[in-house]
């Protein structure tokens, strides 16, 4: 393998930069501005940007301006439940540096090793980190339209582990039409890679990881993530009360929250779609 100059790598960011800024601050003020992203959320989306497009160009920064566009896009028509939702979940309806850290920090790692790939002229290497990130951002997204698609469902939701029946927005509970978003959150992401040069079989690698790694949120949701029970008797994500008093945990562990879960649930998905990458062998 061919050892990458510095030189190389210089010359390659500082080629992307001004792009990478423009397009970056665009779609950071643009969430700000809609509302779906608070302060802290746009610094981590602005710096999150900035190495997927210095990583990769503008077809891996696609990849990351899809995802929340269409996260966004898709959670309009539950709008007007999200009064009753957000007193309950951990955080709000805008993303902070957390989240977006939650929902990309495999990807970035991945990223990161990608300009020195292609600058080692490694195709298969280059290959198994592209179809990883892809199926990381099917993973996040998968998630995210099947919590905005699926709290939209007449019948109310299942938890994965049991079966129990479970409140509309609870972590854990899903629906037929939530398993539908999730398929179609992985689906758009995937096809967004394949639009931007991955192959047909990179496709159905990142799909799947991206729609089984859902599958593993909710069940995680259901068993290990921190629930907890107000003085109301109302479930709650959140450990204490706006004055500081302690909600009753009543299933699973406090330093689990959804960020963790999250943090978990695109992990194996990164990791799943890298390794798959690399049996198949020859680039997909």
């Amino acid at each position: 393998m061919n050892e990458v100059p510095w030189s190389a790598f210089t010359g390659l960011w500082l080629a992307r930069l001004p792009w990478a800024l423009l397009a970056t601050a665009i779609l950071a003020i643009s969430a700000w501005v809609r509302g779906s992203v608070s302060g802290s959320g746009v610094a981590g989306g602005v710096v999150v940007g900035l190495i997927f497009y210095l990583a990769g160009g503008w077809s891996l920064w696609s990849l990351l301006a899809v995802f929340f566009v269409s996260s966004s896009l898709v959670g309009i028509p539950a709008k007007r439940l999200r009064p009753q939702l957000e007193h309950r979940h951990q955080r709000g309806a805008r993303r902070s540096w957390q989240q977006a850290a939650a929902n990309t920090a495999p990807m970035v790692v991945a990223s990161l090793a990608l300009p020195w790939a292609q600058l080692s002229g490694n195709p298969v290497l280059v290959n198994t980190l592209l179809v990883a990130i892809c199926a990381g951002f099917a993973a996040a997204a998968s998630d995210t339209w099947a919590g905005e698609i699926g709290v939209l469902s007449r019948h109310s939701p299942r938890l994965l582990w049991g079966l129990r029946k479970a409140e509309a927005g609870q972590s854990g509970g899903v629906s037929w039409l939530g398993i539908l978003g999730a398929l179609a959150g992985a689906l758009a992401m995937s096809v967004t890679g394949f639009l931007t040069g991955l192959g047909v079989m990179a496709f159905l690698v990142a799909t799947s990881w991206g729609f089984l790694s859902s599958l593993l949120d909710s069940l995680l949701g259901a068993t290990v993530q921190a629930l907890y029970v107000n003085s109301e008797g109302q479930w709650t994500e959140k450990p204490h009360d706006p004055q500081g008093n302690p909600h009753t945990l009543v299933r699973g562990w406090r330093w689990i929250n959804n960020d963790v879960v999250n943090l978990v649930s695109v992990a194996m998905a990164v990791t799943g779609a890298g390794v798959s990458a690399v049996v198949i062998g020859s680039p997909l």
